[in-house]
Formats: C-alpha cells, structure tokens, sequence
C-alpha cells in the first residue's frame, strides 16, 4: 500500500515509523532541517523502552510522489491552507486523505445537523480549498492518544510506545470502503482503530485537552503545574465545561465527561501541551481549530462560554506578541 505522510512532525512521525516497519511504502513530506535528517539519516522514534530507526521516503514536494492509497495529514492546523494547495499530486480517484489534528476537524459540520440546524466552521476551511482538493466523501479523521516532542532533527521522543490512534469517515458512504483501507495497514507498536463516529472520539479526546491548551500556554506550566494550582485549576476546568456544553448541545451526550471526577482527580503529568511547544518554539499556534472554532458554535448553538470569552483574546494576543499568529 502506498501511504504518505504529510507533516512528519511528532505525530506524522510517529505513525510513518509503524506505518514503515509494517511493510507499505511509505514517504514523509517534510521541510527544512527536519527533512534534511531523514534523508540523510532516517527517521528516529524513541521511547523509555527502545529506538526505532526508518528510511520512508522524505521529499519537501508531494509533485515528487506518485498517487497515494492513503495520505495522512499530519499538520499543524495553520497549514492546512497550504497542504490544500499542494496535496493533488497525490491523489487519485480512490485515495483516502485522513487528518490528524488538533481541535475541531474542517469537516466537522459537514452532514452533521444540530437541532436541524447546519453547524457552521467555515472559519477552519476559509477559502473552501479543502472542500475543493480534498472534499469530505474522501476525508478521515485520526484522533491521536499519543504524543512527544521532536528533540532535534530526524529524532522523536514519544511519550509512549503504544499510543491509540482512531480513525473513522468524515461521512457515512464512505466508512465501509475506508474502514476496510484501514483495517489493512496494521501498523507495528501502535494501535490503529476504527470508529463509525470520528466526531464522538474528537470530543471525547478534546474534553480531556481543551483546558490545558490554553493555561498552559498562557502559564508556561506543565500540565501538572496547571492542575495543581488552584486558580489556574478553575479555568481549565471552565473551558472543559464550556467544550462540553457544545458537544451536548450538539448531540454528544455519551462523552463519559465528569467535571466533578475531573475536578477531584488532577493529572500529574510534567507533559507540556503541543500548544505550549509551539510557543515556546516561535511556531504558529492552532488557536482557530482549539478555541476560535468553539466561539463560533457557542455561537451557532446560542450557548455562553464566559471562560472561553476571557481565554481566547488572551490566547490571542499572547501568540501575536510572540510572532506565533
């Protein structure tokens, strides 16, 4: 199977290195110092128990690669108006394009009614150059339970080695043919499952990460920083509420969201969020597709989100500050 990855940062790179060690012909598309180490040294995942090294092919123009069975976005949601202007090369009239992001996915509102009414994200596909390239009969979403940091070009440190990556179709007609394609990959070390309902695991993913974006970013504190100090607690928890009280108003109910276990039950970890390590590093910040985009359906669904109203313009304005917007 050919299978290209589009972004191999520490997501795409995690999934290229068990796409690779599963036998398909895989290639990276990558840019600037990182793409200059895995051509010349292969692509490096490492985790506490061991280091696995593989040769994908690594190329910065998909106009290098023929038509792919399955490309794999695994971008930054910034880019994604980029990845829309360069992506056709790779596909075919049976390729498969899955997106692995951050946030509310681009075909979020795409056959999904609330309360009869169309949900709205036009904020994350602004010129409609994904519905165009891509369109959503062909799109997937991968919701990821897995993460790490890029320690230096060509290297990744992955917090696990058996990180939950869960697909499913953007729209129904094309889960039978889609779940089929990925049933077939059966990648070495993670676990790679299907979903009839991508939208439910998106939220039931970013409950457990909404609130940490932001005050971690806004706080420079880890996740246990975060969770530990009582003040910055109350907010991370209110943007969880507030993330959730879109979902319900959607239709999502069976989320298994607790605010009260959450709030009885901090997460110790000295992780720092993607959102954070984008900061931190000067790159642009997925503010749109974390908490822009839930305005909007806040909005749309005639919900308030007083936290997220306080939270977003200060996100804002932090990224600006630090040349990440």
């Amino acid at each position: 199977m050919n299978i290209c990855i589009y972004g191999a940062g520490v997501i795409g790179g995690i999934l290229a290195s068990a796409v690779e060690r599963a036998g398909h012909k895989t290639s990276v598309i990558a840019r600037g110092v990182h793409l200059d180490a895995i051509q010349r040294h292969g692509l490096i995942v490492r985790t506490k128990e061991r280091s696995e090294e593989t040769r994908p092919i690594a190329v910065a123009d998909p106009a290098q690669l023929c038509v792919q069975d399955l490309v794999i976005v695994a971008t930054k949601t910034p880019s994604l108006p980029d990845v829309a202007a360069c992506i056709s090369p790779l596909i075919g009239a049976h390729t498969l394009v899955a997106f692995a992001v951050n946030g509310i996915f681009w075909f979020y509102g795409d056959g999904l009614l609330s309360r009869g009414v169309t949900i709205n994200t036009k904020r994350l596909d602004p010129n409609s150059m994904l519905h165009s390239s891509v369109t959503p009969e062909r799109a997937l979403g991968i919701v990821c339970i897995s993460g790490g940091e890029i320690r230096e070009p060509g290297i990744i440190e992955a917090t696990r080695h058996d990180g939950r990556f869960i697909v499913g179709a953007a729209m129904k007609e094309t889960s039978a043919r889609a779940s089929a394609l990925i049933g077939g990959i059966r990648p070495v070390d993670i676990n790679l499952e299907w979903s009839d309902d991508i939208r439910l695991e998106m939220w039931r993913k970013f409950l457990s990460v909404s609130g940490n974006f932001a005050t971690c970013a806004l706080t420079g504190g880890t996740i246990a920083q975060v969770q530990t100090t009582p003040g910055v607690r109350a907010i991370q928890l209110g943007l969880a509420s507030e993330a959730y009280s879109i979902a319900r108003a959607h239709g999502f109910d069976s989320l298994g969201f607790d605010i009260e276990k959450q709030r009885a039950n901090p997460v110790l970890s000295n992780h720092k969020p993607s959102m954070l390590q984008d900061l931190e590093k000067g790159r642009v910040m997925e503010i749109d597709s974390a908490y822009l985009v839930l305005q909007d359906l806040a909005r749309q669904a005639c919900l308030s989100t007083p936290t997220l109203d306080i939270v977003a313009p200060l996100l804002e304005l932090r990224a600006r500050t630090a040349g990440c917007r």
